[in-house]
C-alpha cells in the first residue's frame, strides 16, 4: 500500500510521475518519482489541456518555487465522503502528469481470472 502525494488515498497501486525537484538536483539529476493515484493523475491531465493564467507560488508536486496552475482535486473524507480541495502546480509537472496518464491509458488491460 502506498499513498498519493496529492490526496492521501491509500492504495495498493499507484501512477508514478516523474518530476524534477530542484532540492534533489545533486542526488537526482534526471527527476524523481512521485506517486499520484488514478483520479488524481486524471485531474491534473485534465487541467493541462486547460492551463489558463497562474500565479506565482511553490509546486505541490515538486517544491520548485515558480508560476503554478490551480488543480482541483478530491480528498476522501469519511464524514463527507469526498472534500474538494485545490492544489497549486507548476507547468513541468502537468506535463509530467499528461505524459504518464497517456502511457496509463496506452498500456494493455491485463485480465486475472
Amino acid at each position: 500500500m502506498a499513498d498519493c502525494d496529492l490526496c492521501g488515498v491509500a492504495l495498493p497501486t499507484l501512477c508514478p510521475v516523474k518530476v524534477f525537484m530542484p532540492r534533489f538536483a545533486f542526488a537526482y539529476p534526471k527527476g524523481t518519482e512521485v506517486n499520484l493515484c488514478g483520479k488524481c493523475l486524471e485531474f491534473a491531465h485534465d487541467a493541462n489541456s486547460r492551463v489558463s493564467g497562474g500565479s506565482n507560488g511553490k509546486c505541490d508536486t515538486c517544491g520548485s518555487k515558480t508560476t503554478v496552475y490551480p488543480v482541483s482535486i478530491e480528498v476522501p473524507s469519511f464524514s463527507k465522503g469526498v472534500d474538494p480541495k485545490t492544489v497549486q502546480i507548476c507547468k513541468a509537472c502537468l506535463e509530467a502528469c499528461s505524459e504518464a496518464q497517456v502511457k496509463k491509458e496506452n498500456e494493455p488491460k491485463s485480465e486475472h481470472h
